[in-house]
């Protein structure tokens, strides 16, 4: 079995536009076709918005043209707005729109992973469990540790006056749980928007290089029956890359472990995982779950993205199995088989598996599906890195998923079943 594992550096090698900074900073600009007052020129928005940004040229002209079309129309109360004819901005934008997450990461745009971007989430979702210790889930807040949350909501409600239903006027208030409610739905808001992003503005770039690794990984050649062997993919991308440059026969088996981006989805029925990971301990972990909702298990499981891997590796767990029941009757009907003779026998009854890994951090995130694959005696592992910088990380990484004694026994010797490789440079699609 031949299984591939992709991460977002798969998609940022064959030139596409997937960093979580290159969708915040789309989302910027999208907001600035909808601002009538600093925005209402033209120039000042190709200047202020186009001009210096290093981005994909196509879509940045698909927002000046759609700039150049803006109409300016009369809302209620007497105020002003903004309408496109451009129906999938305008949907989008629906999205973006007032988002406390949107509005977070442009102003606090400091990083370019996705890892990153989950751990300001899980920032966000830990001060708030702190601040809650202790009091009521429903009880109204009175005080938040995070500056830009006390900012956001804090002081703009308490400043702020509303009508009771027996007409009488009082200060505004706000639960934790209320403010929970919101993060989330704006969370949801923001998946949806990503959704869009990807399908509309990435996924139909024409992509104009390809990966001669991927290409050798894509298509094992039987030297016997000269058949292309499948391979099994598992993605931790949500577009449709791989499949379309690799796999144009639809011959492989996919699991797409974060699920995948379409353009025909609505906020309930997307099924794109995107949250953090166990913050809590052992003793709170089942007990206090007014959070689960932004984590990545839960996620996993209420949007049904499922474990296909699981499948594959519950084989390759039995074939090993099987693999040594039949080694160890060999080596019973031998007794006067020499330790040099034993790796000869190893390799003859015990069926190894291939796993290669393209654009993945190895980050602890992954934790667990990295565990199943690379912990077994009959998977050899292939882990491409862009360059040592990159190479280092990884290893640094790989210690936290499988721990230094694992690591170094896997990576040497003739126990040897972990091999770093150099990608080789992406050649031109003809």
């Amino acid at each position: 079995m031949n299984i591939l594992i992709i991460g977002n550096g798969f998609d940022l090698a064959h030139g596409l536009s997937t960093k979580y900074t290159d969708f915040v900073q789309f989302c910027k600009r999208v907001k600035g076709l909808f601002n009538y007052y600093d925005d209402s020129d033209f120039e000042y928005y190709k200047k202020t918005y186009l001009d210096n940004w290093e981005f994909d040229e196509q879509i940045k002209e698909v927002l000046e043209n759609t700039h150049k079309t803006r109409k300016i129309i009369k809302l209620e109360n007497d105020t002003y707005g903004v309408e496109i004819s451009h129906l999938i901005l305008n949907k989008l934008y629906k999205h973006i729109k007032d988002n406390f997450w949107i509005d977070y990461f442009i102003q606090f745009n400091k990083n370019e992973n996705w890892i990153d971007f989950e751990k300001e989430i899980s920032q966000i979702a830990q001060d708030i469990d702190k601040d809650m210790q202790g009091k009521s889930f429903y009880s109204q807040i009175d005080f938040l540790s995070n500056l830009y949350l006390k900012m956001k909501f804090v002081y703009p409600i308490i400043n702020s006056i509303v009508i009771d239903k027996n007409g009488k006027e009082q200060k505004a208030k706000i639960t934790y749980q209320e403010l929970r409610d919101k993060l989330h739905k704006d969370l949801d808001r923001l998946i949806r928007a990503l959704e869009i992003y990807l399908t509309q503005y990435v996924e139909n770039k024409d992509i104009k290089v390809c990966s001669p690794d991927i290409k050798e990984v894509a298509i094992q050649i039987n030297h016997n029956k000269h058949t292309a062997l499948p391979v099994k993919v598992i993605s931790f991308n949500y577009t449709n890359t791989f499949q379309k440059l690799y796999d144009k026969n639809k011959i492989m088996e996919y699991d797409y472990i974060h699920g995948k981006a379409d353009i025909n989805n609505s906020i309930e029925t997307n099924n794109m995982v995107l949250g953090i990971d166990e913050y809590l301990p052992d003793d709170r972990r089942n007990r206090d779950i007014e959070f689960i909702a932004f984590k990545k298990f839960y996620q996993r499981i209420y949007k049904e993205t499922g474990c296909k891997y699981k499948e594959w590796v519950d084989i390759i767990k039995d074939e090993l199995e099987d693999s040594y029941i039949s080694l160890n009757n060999r080596i019973g009907q031998n007794k006067t088989l020499l330790k040099k003779q034993m790796k000869s026998y190893k390799e003859k009854y015990i069926n190894k598996h291939n796993l290669y890994i393209f654009g993945h951090s190895l980050d602890v995130t992954d934790k667990d599906v990295l565990r199943d694959l690379i912990l077994n005696d009959n998977v050899y592992t292939t882990i491409f890195y862009l360059n040592k910088s990159v190479m280092g990380q990884q290893i640094a990484n790989l210690v936290k998923v499988i721990g230094q004694d694992e690591l170094i026994r896997r990576t040497g010797g003739s126990t040897k079943t972990i091999e770093f490789k150099q990608q080789r440079d992406m050649v031109e699609i003809h």
